[in-house]
């Protein structure tokens, strides 16, 4: 299976999970004009953005955050909606939500990427 194909996987696999617990979510499927989001889930009156990524090796390389990515997950929260996330899937299959704030911090201190440990301690498994 290509790239393209895993991380669409992903992203389908992973609004299940969010739909299972009790999440309204929606995938967005415009990849070709380069949205800023893959998933858009709400529960409870709040709403929550993911860019979901699939590691084909042991880390996840910060650099894979895309501008549009960051610019939109910034425009997001200053239009007063909760802080945007990276749902990155590791070889082990274990999922983990990557606040986006807290990533770009790591960037910003010149962390390059995090393997499975090191994002358990950023953020939270989600499965």
């Amino acid at each position: 299976m290509d790239n393209k194909a895993c991380g669409s996987r992903f992203e389908r696999v992973f609004a299940h999970m969010m739909a299972m617990e009790g999440f309204w979510v929606h995938v967005l499927q415009d990849n070709r004009n380069g949205q800023p989001f893959d998933v858009i889930a709400v529960k409870d009156g709040k709403a929550f953005v993911f860019d979901c990524k699939v590691c084909t090796g042991n880390t996840f390389r910060l650099s894979r955050m895309e501008a549009n990515q960051v610019s939109a997950m910034e425009l997001w929260e200053e239009c007063g909606n909760l802080e945007g996330a990276f749902a990155v899937k590791y070889p082990t299959g274990n999922i983990y939500i990557l606040p986006f704030r807290e990533l770009m911090s790591l960037q910003g201190r010149g962390i390059k990427s995090l393997d499975e440990q090191q994002a358990g301690k950023v953020g939270r498994r989600w499965n």
